[in-house]
């Protein structure tokens, strides 16, 4: 299967200096192929909008499974998945967004909310930050310093749903989903965000 997303087009977005990628020994940690190729030659902005990379992704210092993770199971002792494998990779909004590092799914541990799948793999997640902020000038009215690109907060939110839905089914499944609340945000103009 071919990348959603590559360094190109992620540096479209973000710019270079803007992206994130680790080592290749340091991915010595990360079983799943996609994954790690995927944050070696591609990888992820460092602090966009609605994506933060974690700490010990940007340095490189990459931490699988271990006493943090043990604690977190114990937090949510009723996930049914097994987070022996589980790479931080950064947060949106107040929900933290993990990789498993042997299948490559992304998760989301949000605060208040049962953990759920946010996206199939690392390479899904960039590819929607990609769009939505291939999308910023239509709903964010600072992004266009100019003034020239006409608004349209939901025409924004439709596209990029779509999007989603056809790219990444998962994404969208779980109603809880970090995406509905990005989605939402992006509808309403950035209001309340």
């Amino acid at each position: 299967m071919s990348p959603l997303i590559d360094r190109a087009g992620m540096e479209s977005a973000f710019g270079a200096e803007e992206l994130v990628t680790v080592d290749g020994e340091a991915l010595a940690v990360i079983a799943h192929e996609p994954t790690r190729t995927y944050l070696r030659d591609v990888g992820l902005p460092a602090r966009e909008q609605w994506f933060e990379a974690d700490e010990h992704l940007l340095e490189g210092d990459l931490e699988v499974g271990g006493e943090a993770w043990q604690a977190v199971q114990e937090r949510y002792s009723d996930c049914p998945f097994d987070m022996s494998s589980w790479l931080m990779l950064g947060g949106i909004a107040m929900d933290d967004v993990v990789v498993d590092t042997v299948t490559g799914v992304v998760y989301c541990l949000p605060e208040e909310r049962p953990i759920h799948v946010l996206n199939s793999s690392v390479d899904a997640l960039g590819f929607f930050l990609h769009a939505v902020e291939q999308e910023r000038p239509v709903f964010d009215g600072d992004a266009d310093p100019s003034g020239e690109t006409e608004l349209d907060p939901p025409g924004a939110e439709d596209r990029l749903r779509a999007l989603m839905q056809r790219t990444d089914p998962v994404s969208l499944e779980n109603p809880d989903s970090s995406w509905h609340m990005v989605l939402h945000h992006i509808g309403n103009g950035l209001m309340f965000y």
